[in-house]
């Protein structure tokens, strides 16, 4: 039946926004296990959907508020498949230019609120214990608020909870943990808040690392808004970028892989940086527009081959680099009335072997090596063909002894003896 209303639909047959009602409908009134096979049939079928007419008018709207509803109705934690196979829906048939999803005002969620002991039993753990418990679980407040943590005063107090925390981690020895191989799922979870399950969180390299990165968010976003370190305090100890420094160097310390993680977190908040600079000058489009095809035919045409073959070319400002006093200019053209005159002696105007002997013999002298001729890229190359042409045994001589001029000469030399 979504086949049949989406081929309806693109040939104009039937109401456009038939496909989509019956898409708000499906998810509105199906169970999470029927979801998940509808959402494979409209991933199969993204891109025709959102290449109907009405899709970039009030159609994608529909979608996107029957999605965001499905997903309040989602629990985070015991269907996070089902979540993200709906976000990654969302992102497949929106362009990536679309500003519904960017939240360009940066809201927080504020509606998970972390619920905790704030009073100590008599039976619990020890007033140190408590006093860093309530510290850690009460940081949660600002960790989900980080505009509130601009203002100094506040974040005094921010710094010196982290500061309690990072050194509780540091006191505290991480468990073994376990790379998940590439077949494990793995799930969202959401960590009890218990007392007597404190210590043994401390020493869980898991949880450790959520809040690890949780603080990096903190600073990121404090970064972000350009807060001067002279507006946090002025010893460099409290600096934003100290903090920074230790929670990464914590990060790497867990597990096996901690490096590969903390790198890998540094280099998302890096995209994100770029990301959030996209947000902020109005999400402009990322789409290029095509070339049309009127400039492509006034390119410039190439010359068909062999069209220059017996004209004279210009010569090249390197030829002059065998350039001799005494005798000329030898790699220089010769005139209009000369060429005209003989051309087959302008052809066989190359310098001649002795001369670049001598040439080379008098570069011994030269105390700067890139002064001297066989260092010169461009005379190598032209000395080389001209010795190709008088002896063209000496092709195998070049790559035995390595382009080097003095080399080839000699070993040219002796094979004329023989």
């Amino acid at each position: 039946m979504l086949d049949a209303a989406i081929d309806l639909a693109s040939r104009n047959l039937t109401d456009p926004e038939t496909p989509f009602n019956m898409f708000q409908d499906a998810i509105t009134s199906l169970s999470f296990p029927e979801v998940s096979r509808l959402f494979a049939m409209i991933e199969a079928r993204a891109k025709r959907i959102s290449r109907l007419s009405n899709f970039q008018g009030s159609a994608k709207f529909d979608v996107l508020r029957t999605l965001v509803e499905f997903l309040r109705r989602c629990s985070r934690v015991s269907d996070t498949a089902v979540c993200g196979r709906a976000l990654t829906l969302l992102a497949t048939m929106f362009p990536l230019s679309e500003k519904s999803a960017v939240n360009l005002r940066g809201h927080y969620n504020l509606s998970n609120i972390t619920t905790f002991a704030d009073h100590e039993d008599a039976s619990g753990s020890a007033v140190a214990d408590f006093k860093l418990y309530t510290k850690f679980w009460g940081l949660q407040k600002y960790l989900s608020r980080a505009y509130d943590v601009e203002d100094y005063a506040v974040w005094e107090k921010v710094y010196e909870s982290m500061q309690q925390i990072m050194e509780a981690f540091e006191g505290t020895p991480v468990a073994s943990t376990r790379e998940a191989d590439g077949n494990e799922e793995k799930r969202a979870v959401k960590f009890l808040t218990d007392p007597q399950l404190f210590r043994l969180q401390l020493g869980d390299g898991f949880f450790r690392r959520h809040i690890l990165v949780q603080f990096l968010i903190l600073l990121r976003h404090l970064r972000i808004v350009q807060k001067p370190e002279e507006a946090f305090d002025s010893s460099k100890s409290h600096t934003e970028s100290a903090v920074n420094r230790r929670v990464l160097s914590l990060l790497d310390s867990i597990g096996p892989s901690g490096k590969t993680f903390g790198t890998g977190m540094t280099r998302a908040f890096y995209w994100e940086k770029h990301w959030i600079a996209w947000k902020a000058n109005g999400c402009k489009p990322f789409d290029r527009a095509p070339v049309p095809f009127e400039a492509s035919e006034q390119r410039r045409k190439r010359k068909p081959i062999g069209s220059d073959v017996g004209k004279p070319k210009k010569a090249s400002k390197i030829l002059s680099s065998h350039e001799d006093d005494d005798n000329g200019k030898p790699w220089a053209l010769p005139s209009e009335e000369e060429r005209k005159e003989d051309l087959k002696s302008w052809q066989n105007s190359a310098p001649t072997v002795e001369l670049i002997q001598s040439q080379l013999t008098d570069d011994k002298d030269e105390e700067d090596p890139s002064l001297k001729r066989k260092n010169m890229k461009p005379y190598v190359w032209k000395t080389l063909r001209v010795l190709q042409r008088k002896n063209f045994l000496l092709v195998r001589r070049i790559a035995e002894e390595r382009f080097d001029l003095d080399a080839i000469l000699t070993a040219g030399k002796s094979e004329n003896e023989n």
